[in-house]
Formats: structure tokens, sequence, C-alpha cells
């Protein structure tokens, strides 16, 4: 026979970090969206890079490919993403959205490694751990913000909006 809860049972607790509302910022939901495709095109980018860029065995490949067009729009769109990553993280503070918190906190870290390795590559083409980690950046990344778009709770027809 299933019981009655009594008068004196406390409604379950809800973890606050994913709450729909603090996770339906739709400014940050649209920009942690297009950071994960910005971030996917980056790493095309890079990958063409690596294709087409011709850049010498050792040495600095700043004057190899500061003649490249390809190089030019993936440098640019780093610094951009960078700028982007931390526009984010302030908005997330400024709104105590814990989830965009903690996704732009992951995102800035993965970014930072990622920009960091570029400049480390470009200045000796040799470094191969360098190239590797700015692609371990970028997957950490893409990580973080897909996880803050993961968290943000359905919300069904009959919830209010």
């Amino acid at each position: 026979m299933p019981t009655k809860p009594t008068k004196g049972t406390t409604p379950p607790t809800v973890d606050p970090a994913v709450t729909v509302e603090s996770s339906t910022s739709p400014g940050l939901r649209t920009l942690g969206a297009a950071m994960v495709l910005i971030l996917l095109g980056e790493l095309l980018l890079g990958m063409a890079n690596t294709f087409w860029l011709q850049l010498p065995d050792s040495g600095s490949g700043w004057t190899a490919g500061s003649s490249s067009g390809l190089l030019g729009i993936h440098m640019i769109l780093g610094v951009a993403l960078v700028v982007l990553a931390i526009w984010i993280a302030i908005a997330a503070v400024r709104g105590r959205d814990r989830n965009w918190l903690h996704a732009s906190i992951v995102g800035v870290v993965g970014i930072v490694l990622a920009f960091g390795s570029g400049l480390a590559f470009m200045g000796q083409t040799s470094n191969n751990v360098a190239s590797f980690c700015m692609a371990v950046g970028c997957a950490i990344a893409i990580a973080g913000y897909a996880l803050g778009l993961y968290r943000i709770p359905i919300m069904s027809r009959d919830s209010p909006r």
C-alpha cells in the first residue's frame, strides 16, 4: 500500500546551476552556440593551413606565413575568439549564471592554450607539441561550450517561458 507523504516532508532539492531560471539567457545561449560553430571553423582553418601553408622545417614561421591569407584569417579569428570568450565569461558573471560561468571558464582556458600554442608554433615551426596543443586547446574549448549548451534544461510546451 502506498503511503501518503506527511506534512513535514521537504521537497526535492534542485541544483541551482541547472535550473531553467539560471540558464535561459538567450544571449548567452546564442553566444555559446556561436562559439562552438566558430571554434569548429577555426579548427578547419588550422587543418587547411597544415595542408596548404608552406612553413620552414625549423625556425620562425612568421616571415613565410605573412603572405598567406589563410593564415591571416586563422589568426584574426583566433583573436576574435579570445575576445568573445572573455565577453561570454563577463556576461555570465554579470548574469550570475553558474552554468555559463563554468562553461566559459573551460572555454577561456582552452582558447588561451590554443592561442599561446599557436604563437609558440609560429616562433619555432619544429615545435610539434605546440601544434598538438593548439588542437587540444580547441577541443577543450569546444567541449566547454558544448557542455554549457547541454546543461540547458529542455523546456516543455507546458512550462512558462
